[in-house]
C-alpha cells in the first residue's frame, strides 16, 4: 500500500481537514499525501505567509481555526510538538495528527514488513526529484540495503538473495561510515540527516521516525545493555546514547550530549555531559 493510500485511510473518518504549516512539508503533503478534497484550509503562525495560496488553499492565521469547523488538524512542520502545545493552550479539542504519524497504520507499525518500512524511510527523507535526491542524500542507500537484507531474511523465497544483500549492506556501511548491524531493531522512518561516523548497537530498540545526525553513537555500556528509544526522537550531531537509557516520544538529544542510563520523558530535551533533562514540553 502506498503512503497516500495509508494517509487517506487514516483520515477516512474526517471530512474537514485543516493543515498547519506553509513550508516544504505542507506543500509535499498537499501535493503527494493528503486527500486534498478534504482539506478545508491551511494555517500558519508566520504572519508574512497569511494570504498565500498553497495546494489550492489559502493560508490563514491560527486564530481562524475556531471558525473553520475543522474535525481534524494535520501538522505539517517539524515543530509539531510546539504546535500541539499551542493548540492545547488555545483549548482546541479537535483531533490532531503530525503528518508522519499518518504514514503508519492505526494499529501501530510493528507488523509492517521491512519493505514497507523502507518505503516510509524514503518518503520521509526524499526532498527533491530522484536524481538530485540521490546526489544530495546518497546515504539513503544504507536504508535500502538494510531493509532489503531484512526482507530477504524474512521471506523464504527471497532467502537465496540474503548473502548478496548482506555483503552489499556492509559495503554501503563502509562507504558512508554508518555502522548499522544487520539485526538492528528500528521502526519505519529512519532518517540519516547526514552521513559519517554513525554507530548503532544491535541491542538497541528504536521506534519510528528516528532522525540521527553525523558523529553519533547508539551503544551499550559496561553492562552490555542498550537503549530503548521511542518514536519521533531526534539525535543531533556528536551526541551519544549509551547503556539502558529510555527516551520517550519526541525527545531531542542535544549536540555533543552524552546520555548515560538516563530516562527522559516524552517531549523533553537532554543536553550536557553527562546529559540531563533540561526542558519538558507537555
Amino acid at each position: 500500500m502506498s503512503v497516500r493510500n495509508t494517509v487517506t485511510r487514516r483520515l477516512e473518518p474526517y471530512h474537514r481537514v485543516v493543515v498547519w504549516g506553509a513550508g516544504g512539508m505542507a506543500r509535499n503533503a498537499l501535493k503527494r499525501w493528503l486527500p486534498v478534497q478534504k482539506v478545508a484550509a491551511a494555517v500558519d503562525s508566520d504572519p508574512d505567509k497569511v494570504g498565500e495560496i498553497i495546494g489550492g488553499v489559502q493560508i490563514q492565521s491560527p486564530h481562524a481555526i475556531p471558525g473553520l469547523e475543522a474535525d481534524c488538524i494535520v501538522i505539517c512542520t517539524h515543530a509539531h510538538a510546539q504546535v500541539r502545545a499551542e493548540l492545547k493552550k488555545a483549548n482546541v479539542n479537535t483531533p490532531v495528527f503530525y503528518i508522519y504519524e499518518l504514514f503508519l497504520p492505526a494499529d501501530g507499525w510493528a507488523a509492517m514488513s521491512p519493505l514497507q518500512r523502507l518505503l516510509v524511510d524514503v518518503v520521509a527523507t526524499k526532498n527533491a526529484a530522484w536524481p538530485i535526491f540521490l546526489l544530495q542524500k546518497p546515504q539513503v542507500l544504507v536504508n535500502c540495503s538494510f531493509r532489503s537484507m531484512q526482507a530477504a531474511r524474512s521471506f523464504w523465497l527471497a532467502y537465496p538473495l540474503y548473502p548478496v544483500v548482506y555483503v552489499l549492506h556492509y559495503l554501503c556501511c563502509i562507504v558512508f561510515s554508518i555502522q548499522l548491524p544487520h539485526d538492528a531493531q528500528i521502526g519505519p522512518g529512519l532518517i540519516f540527516a547526514h552521513y559519517g561516523t554513525i554507530v548503532f548497537t544491535a541491542r538497541a530498540k528504536i521506534g519510528a521516525f528516528f532522525t540521527i545526525y553525523h558523529g553519533c553513537t547508539i551503544g551499550t555500556d559496561v553492562t552490555g545493555a542498550g537503549p530503548v528509544i521511542d518514536d519521533f526522537v531526534t539525535q543531533f550531531a556528536g551526541s551519544h546514547i549509551l547503556g539502558p537509557c529510555k527516551l520517550g516520544k519526541n525527545v531531542r538529544v542535544g549536540a555533543n550530549a552524552v546520555v548515560l542510563g538516563l530516562e527522559a520523558p516524552e517531549g523533553s530535551s537532554v543536553v550536557g555531559i553527562p546529559a540531563r533533562v533540561v526542558s519538558h514540553r507537555t
